[in-house]
């Protein structure tokens, strides 16, 4: 699991830090020297992307980085962490601070009250579960999905797991690949989404429309209208989200 999250500037000071157990306090001061010069060496690399996170064991410990204009958020897990999902939260959230905070980090003097809520927004995104659900919420899954698959005006629809991995529906093969990429690329929220995105491929239109790690897809007969599908995308993430609340 992770422990705590960091905020590091491109010279290497710490500007932050949050520990997720409440029972314990960060030290800036005491985040390890190798952890502070490898964001300076990774931030001064040209190949060092945005777009992936990197990691450093260290003892019993994973430290992953993922960089950004400012900043570099830094994290510490336990080594029993999903490294596929360590990444995931860590880019999803950093790209979240970035919307909240970018402008004001990029100046920060470290008062807290510059940056309200940022504890509970890692929080939120640390306690995302991306595991695969339970039993009884698959069951839901399956009857949400066989119930929108009897209105004639639509041709599939599906639910995915964090990965991309299709827990439930008749999405065609020929589109699976296509929906993986788009889920594991995306970002992840604690939150739903508030409109479905669409996909063009093939005949159809997808509406896709994500409830914290999940993914409900749904299209249209490539004869009616679309409005079907955003209709039922949103319908099955209501009651999804609901019942995961």
């Amino acid at each position: 699991m992770i422990r705590s999250v960091y905020m590091v500037k491109n010279d290497g000071d710490p500007l932050y830090g949050h520990s997720i157990d409440k029972d314990e306090s960060i030290d800036l001061a005491s985040l390890p020297l190798l952890v502070r010069s490898s964001v300076v060496m990774m931030q001064s690399t040209s190949s060092t992307s945005s777009d992936r996170v990197y990691l450093l064991e260290m003892g019993d410990c994973v430290w992953a980085y993922s960089f950004f204009h400012s900043f570099a958020l830094v994290s510490k897990s336990s080594k029993d962490q999903s490294i596929s999902q360590l990444k995931n939260i860590m880019i999803s959230l950093g790209h979240a601070i970035v919307h909240q905070y970018g402008e004001i980090i990029e100046t920060w003097s470290g008062s807290m009250s510059d940056i309200v809520d940022v504890d509970t927004l890692i929080d939120n995104y640390v306690a995302l579960d991306l595991n695969r659900p339970s039993s009884k919420i698959l069951k839901f899954i399956e009857r949400l999905v066989n119930k929108a698959l009897k209105t004639p005006e639509i041709a599939f629809a599906g639910v995915f797991e964090s990965e991309g991995e299709l827990l439930h529906g008749n999405v065609p093969e020929v589109y699976l690949f296509r929906i993986q990429v788009e889920i594991t690329q995306g970002l992840i929220k604690p939150i739903m989404d508030i409109a479905p995105s669409t996909i063009s491929a093939g005949d159809h239109v997808l509406q896709m429309l994500k409830v914290n790690s999940l993914t409900i897809v749904v299209a249209a007969q490539p004869s009616e209208s679309n409005m079907h599908a955003v209709s039922l995308v949103s319908e099955i993430a209501h009651k999804l989200d609901k019942k995961m609340s």
